[in-house]
């Protein structure tokens, strides 16, 4: 079984250029906690909204010249969408990592969580 296998979420992304203020306001507008910083469609980093509180608010920088790519937690851990579902969800546990970002040929596709994974691992274990 493979990640392909599974309903992925849509993921909510941003280019590592954008400004922090764009960000802000997709993270807003779809009513998430992180958004996946992209380059060329390929994931590279993840920022949350503590890390725009942390890292640009407290730290008085300007939102409006600072960019993704200065703020964001990188590397992340992403899976490709061929993964076996079982090895993905392992390492997840293992990296205490609850969605991460999956992949097609290095593009970004969706997300896999958790939730998700553990459902349909055991749904088909127990399938007849």
């Amino acid at each position: 079984m493979r990640i392909k296998d599974c309903e992925l979420r849509e993921v909510i992304s941003c280019d590592k250029s954008d400004n922090i203020v764009s960000v802000a306001k997709k993270l807003k507008q779809e009513k998430e906690r992180h958004i996946i910083v992209t380059e060329k469609n390929k994931p590279v980093g993840i920022i949350s909204t503590t890390d725009v509180n942390n890292r640009v608010v407290a730290e008085n920088k300007n939102p409006q010249k600072t960019t993704a790519n200065e703020i964001m937690t990188s590397p992340i851990m992403t899976q490709d969408i061929d993964e076996q579902l079982a090895k993905a969800y392992f390492e997840m546990l293992k990296s205490n990592v609850f969605s991460c970002p999956v992949t097609q040929k290095g593009k970004l596709v969706g997300a896999l969580d958790l939730k998700t994974a553990m459902n349909h691992l055991i749904k088909n274990k127990f399938k007849k």
